[in-house]
């Protein structure tokens, strides 16, 4: 018992611990967007989007996305914006451009290749053993705290549910804008 509430007391201070780092790099005062022309990034070099209002969105089984399917990967390419999921940043001080990766992008390209290497049935290739650990540093990073109904004891998650989320499409938008084309989403 005593294992148990120690493990409960650290993952409650963890994330107690993360949830303040990110609320205090959002203040005001550490956003610091001076360096880069024409686009605003926060301290820790987050795109600055406005959101705007949430969207709703169902979470369920679909057709789509297979990884058994042509389709599918057609439909998993789709989901990287058309100039990639890099972008050029000028630096305003000494205009050089520095190359970056957007986060939502790198992690939606390396659910693509790991799709990719699945529909292959094929050992999983280097970049997507890369991509298995970055994903879930990624999670690990910025944990989704929604509790979802589960259907067992294993924790399988029932599928079907609503949810409310950030309209991704916005940052489809300002990468657009960063490659220098119209948005199309």
């Amino acid at each position: 018992m005593r294992r148990l509430v120690f493990a409960f007391k650290v993952t409650l201070a963890t994330v107690v611990g993360i949830g303040l780092v990110n609320f205090i790099a959002r203040w005001p005062w550490f956003s610091d967007s001076r360096y880069f022309k024409g686009v605003a990034l926060s301290r820790d070099l987050s795109l600055q989007v406005e959101f705007g209002e949430p969207v709703w969105m169902r979470v369920d089984q679909t057709a789509h996305y297979r990884a058994d399917t042509d389709e599918g990967g057609e439909e998993f390419a789709k989901l990287v914006p058309r100039g990639g999921h890099t972008v050029h940043i000028k630096d305003a001080d000494t205009g050089e451009s520095h190359l970056y990766t957007v986060t939502l992008f790198h992690q939606l390209k390396c659910l693509e290749i790991i799709r990719d290497n699945y529909a292959e049935m094929r050992s999983p290739s280097l970049i997507a053993r890369h991509c298995m650990n970055y994903l879930r540093q990624s999670i690990l990073c910025h944990p989704n705290m929604r509790i979802e109904p589960v259907v067992n004891n294993l924790g399988t998650a029932i599928r079907g549910y609503e949810t409310v989320c950030r309209d991704w499409t916005k940052v489809y938008e300002e990468v657009d804008r960063l490659h220098g084309m119209t948005s199309n989403v």
